[in-house]
């Protein structure tokens, strides 16, 4: 009996270990205080859109975090929080996906971890958590894992594959939004977030959104075309501004000084703090000094990644922003719409999804024809992909998940 036990036991700890990390808006939220009805206080679509709708279509205005920051015990300003946490992965948007990996899951194929994370925070604060999450799955596991990440979540993810790249033998990097920053959420933090008439979320809720601001590239990072940028004139000439100065928002009518005519001071403070913390995570994981796409920018030795295998999924068929217009006479720029538009994903132009740090091989898988940077989590080839890769080796087991797969698939 004790050997079969220790067998048993073996036989589980064999299982693929799996890491998940959800995109922007891919985790649910959920406030810890009771509340009911309308008055719940979550993100969770389409039923929190419903409840956002009956209230006004306002846009989830009641997920918006507290516009007030305190200094924790090394100096830093954090932003001070409210009773909303991040609870599991949203399931609207990528439900073919986490079926998938569910399946193989429950029925004892893989060893599954969902790393859900609270995306109206700083990107700092957000990395921290998720970090500390990987660490807690890893650090004490003799098996290798596989990350799965998708959008943004590839940004969160990379500092501790970075640091230890011994925690995984591959990674999997769905439309992945990393060295190249970019201006595309100007027009929501102006306008709010629409899908037609329906208010996804509010312009005052986005203000709020420290996590936002991380996505604006810092000065001296290196663009697309390396001498371009995402802002250019009438005449075609590229313009860098310094993104992470409140003087320049106010310049030229940015944001909240956009659609308010007068910015209090606490607004003011707000905003100088959520700039200054998306500088540190973008300058530290991700620009390092302008040399992101070489060796030096990794923690480890170049060949201490050498096993690890990355494979990035996007696609090109879809006409991406690249850049907005802007006007040096009246210091406005025009947020309605691109005035550079590059192959891309939708939201990524392909330069950027394609990228990894340190100039690491990766493999590039194109996604099916149709898919854009939110539908390809959806994609059957990119489960395929991801069965091919957690059964790499065991054609027994990847012939099992097949079968459940495809009987799942019937019901």
């Amino acid at each position: 009996i004790r050997t079969f036990s220790l067998l048993a036991i073996k036989m589980v700890d064999t299982k693929p270990l799996v890491i998940f990390v959800p995109g922007l808006y891919s985790s649910t939220l959920k406030s810890m205080s009771k509340s009911f009805g309308c008055l719940k206080k979550d993100w969770n679509l389409p039923k929190s859109l419903v409840q956002s709708l009956v209230l006004g279509n306002n846009g989830h205005s009641n997920l918006g975090l507290p516009i007030t920051w305190s200094k924790d015990e090394s100096g830093r300003y954090v932003q001070d929080k409210d009773d909303i946490v991040a609870d599991d992965c949203l399931v609207f948007v990528q439900d073919k996906l986490l079926d998938v990996l569910d399946t193989l899951n429950d029925n004892g194929l893989i060893d599954l971890h969902k790393v859900v994370w609270d995306w109206r925070r700083s990107f700092e604060e957000a990395e921290e958590n998720v970090s500390s999450k990987i660490e807690s799955i890893c650090a004490n596991d003799e098996r290798k894992a596989i990350i799965l990440s998708h959008s943004t979540g590839a940004m969160l993810s990379w500092p501790s594959i970075s640091r230890h790249p011994e925690w995984f033998s591959s990674w999997v990097n769905a439309a992945g939004c990393l060295l190249l920053g970019g201006n595309i959420f100007f027009g929501d933090m102006k306008h709010g977030w629409y899908k037609s008439f329906i208010k996804l979320i509010s312009k005052e809720a986005f203000f709020s959104f420290t996590g936002i601001y991380s996505y604006f590239s810092v000065q001296g990072e290196v663009m697309g075309g390396g001498d371009d940028s995402d802002l250019v004139t009438a005449d075609g000439t590229f313009l860098k501004i310094d993104y992470h100065d409140i003087a320049t928002w106010e310049k030229f009518k940015l944001g909240i000084f956009g659609w308010k005519s007068s910015v209090t001071d606490t607004e003011r403070t707000h905003l100088k703090h959520a700039l200054d913390t998306a500088k540190r995570f973008r300058e530290k994981n991700l620009v390092l000094g302008g040399k992101a796409n070489e060796p030096s920018s990794l923690h480890k030795d170049p060949s201490e990644y050498d096993h690890l295998k990355i494979t990035c999924y996007g696609t090109e068929l879809v006409q991406t922003h690249s850049a907005y217009e802007v006007d040096l006479d009246t210091k406005t720029i025009n947020v309605s719409k691109s005035k550079i538009t590059k192959t891309g994903d939708g939201t990524l132009y392909t330069t950027n999804w394609q990228l990894v740090p340190g100039g690491l091989k990766r493999e590039i898988v194109m996604a099916e024809e149709g898919s854009d940077h939110v539908s390809l989590v959806n994609d059957k080839k990119l489960h395929d992909l991801l069965v091919n890769e957690f059964f790499s080796g065991d054609e027994l087991k990847k012939a099992s998940a097949i079968g459940l797969l495809r009987k799942d698939k019937e019901l």
